[in-house]
């Protein structure tokens, strides 16, 4: 089938990080059709541009308020494509405004793809979404909503047409050999994730201070960028425990896997996750994991791959962490990244979203 895929958030060389997902569920979805996208850029003013990205043939239009003739143009584009098309599927949930901007009452069957923890919990966005979030009422215009994780899912059909919603999980990716975790003297924990109050960095730190006044040694190496990095650094300081953590900054995918690879656990504190595809990608690693007992990542983390923890305190992610260590320090790896790779792996996703599309036709 012919597939445009719609979305205003997807990677591009300037920026190889906005929605990695995006192209990995493109990926899946070329496996088995013709697919192009469109990349709306909200507030962009560069002219359009057509590319292949990653092997996907991508047009990247630019959508602002600020020049209205431009924007009515995207939409047209838009509008002509989707007349040329089997499937329509739209990515990310700005995507839906823009379709609904587009919308010339089209018979394409829509599909709807759904990342975003804005649409489970407002209230965590804050900001203009929070008066906003009634807007989810247009999940009502796709034939098809999709999630990447149960609890997400669960919020979409609250929006969606009555039977319209499925799980369709993320894409992880991942050939390296899987290897035993070293459990040497110190417990080697990685962290992926952005250094921003969500992620909670400073409360690794302080974890980290507690296994280590504990007579614990520790050493943490977190992996990405963001604006609390001076200030955890200085905590780290404060805390005496700067010799046992190493930001090592935002890392290609090839060398997040390595860094797995070295550790002996995930740890991330994080707020609130969907699917946490950084969690994810360390269990096809073969390392368990230790994360907050909330999130849409319970989909795949239990107790038979990690520490689901209940209490957001230095004193309970450390003693979690101390449990991971004896509870995983024998198991065989392969036990714990096999499972992850078969359930996310391109081919599996891309069946599910072929089956999704199957269905949608044949009941036209």
């Amino acid at each position: 089938m012919r597939v445009l895929v719609v979305t205003t958030w997807f990677p591009s060389d300037s920026r190889p990080g906005e929605a990695p997902f995006n192209l990995e569920h493109v990926r899946a979805i070329a496996l088995r059709h013709d697919v192009r996208v469109i990349h709306v850029r909200l507030g962009g003013t560069a002219a359009p541009a057509t590319e292949t990205y990653h092997g996907i043939r991508v047009r990247r239009v630019s959508f602002s308020p600020k020049r209205p003739a431009q924007a009515l143009k995207a939409l047209g584009e838009i509008r002509r494509a989707v007349r040329s098309a089997d499937i329509l599927h739209t990515m990310a949930y700005s995507s839906v405004l823009v379709m609904a901007l587009a919308n010339a009452f089209f018979r394409v069957p829509w599909v709807h793809t759904e990342h975003w923890s804005g649409v489970t919990d407002p209230a965590r966005t804050g900001g203009l979404w929070l008066r906003l979030a009634w807007l989810r009422r247009l999940l009502r215009l796709p034939d098809k909503l999709t999630g990447v994780t149960t609890q997400l899912t669960e919020v979409l059909a609250r929006f969606g047409r009555p039977g319209a919603t499925s799980v369709v999980p993320c894409v992880v990716e991942n050939s390296s050999p899987i290897t035993a975790a070293p459990f040497g003297d110190t417990v080697e924990l990685v962290a992926v994730g952005g250094l921003v109050p969500g992620k909670r960095p400073l409360l690794a730190v302080e974890t980290l201070a507690w296994l280590v006044a504990h007579g614990h040694p520790a050493h943490l190496t977190w992996l990405g960028t963001g604006p609390l990095a001076s200030e955890t650094e200085e905590l780290a300081g404060r805390l005496e425990v700067s010799d046992s953590l190493t930001l090592a900054g935002s890392l290609p995918l090839r060398q997040v896997f390595d860094h797995l690879a070295a550790g002996d656990l995930f740890f991330l504190p994080t707020a609130h996750e969907n699917f946490l595809t950084s969690a994810a990608e360390a269990l096809s690693a073969g390392r368990a994991v230790v994360v907050p007992a909330s999130g849409g990542y319970r989909d795949y983390v239990d107790d038979g791959n990690g520490e689901l923890v209940e209490e957001a305190t230095p004193a309970a992610f450390g003693a979690a962490i101390l449990r991971a260590v004896e509870r995983f320090r024998e198991v065989d790896p392969h036990t714990l990244a096999e499972p992850i790779r078969a359930r996310f792996s391109l081919e599996t996703v891309g069946a599910a979203f072929d089956a999704l599309y199957r269905d949608l036709t044949a009941s036209r």
